[in-house]
């Protein structure tokens, strides 16, 4: 898959405090080590999706923002809880589920165009089932920018090395996507984005990898939470 540049598009809403807006984004881009990187791949991963699925371009930009800044709220979680190896206890979880409310917050706070992306944020971690948080949608309820990243992030920490364990092959990863869609996962979201991953010479990578074997999904997807 080729990978487009990021490519943020501050013109296209004039009168947003940009200054702020922008501010936010180096913030999580020059971050050192595994966030910043990470955040990038979400973005160009994302914009990949959203290009086939014929989103408009102002649909697009919001996905952009959102998916650099899908984790800003983590800036209000103790860092003692954002950098634990180990599992989270009862407790850590439930606060380290409030930072897709306090990104929302944050973004609300820039205004402009910058809301729509605040919504988006708050539901990356949204199930198609609706098992997800902070408020419980499913299926189409669930923007599809939001969709979209849920997707994108997931796969980026299977494929990233992790203090708790090895990043996952490709096609590990794949079957991961592909056992989840339909529960995690908006399924077409699912299909388009593993069609785009497929190495070259495996044009019909869906069905092919849908035979690999599948390795504890939940354990490996519900931990992705501490992206």
């Amino acid at each position: 898959m080729l990978m487009r540049p990021l490519a943020l598009r501050p013109q296209l809403t004039p009168g947003l405090p940009f200054s702020v807006g922008l501010r936010l984004c180096h913030r999580r881009y020059c971050r050192p080590g595994y966030t910043g990187e990470h955040c990038k791949s979400v973005v160009s991963l994302a914009l990949e999706v959203a290009e086939h699925l014929g989103l408009s371009p102002e649909r697009q930009r919001n996905l952009e923002f959102a998916a650099l800044l899908h984790d800003v709220g983590k800036i209000a979680i103790p860092k003692e809880i954002i950098n634990k190896p180990g599992k989270l206890d009862p407790h850590e979880w439930t606060i380290i589920k409030t930072h897709t409310v306090e990104g929302q917050k944050m973004l609300e706070r820039v205004g402009g165009f910058m809301r729509q992306v605040g919504l988006i944020v708050r539901s990356h971690h949204e199930r198609w089932d609706g098992g997800g948080y902070p408020d419980g949608l499913a299926g189409e309820d669930i923007p599809l920018e939001a969709r979209i990243i849920t997707c994108c992030d997931t796969w980026n920490a299977m494929r990233t090395d992790r203090p708790y364990r090895k990043a996952l092959s490709h096609d590990v990863a794949v079957a991961e996507l592909l056992s989840n869609a339909g529960g995690q996962f908006d399924p077409h979201v699912v299909e388009t984005f593993v069609r785009l991953v497929a190495p070259a010479d495996q044009p019909d990578a869906p069905q092919a990898n849908a035979a690999v074997a599948v390795r504890a999904p939940a354990p490996l997807i519900a931990g992705s939470a501490k992206v």
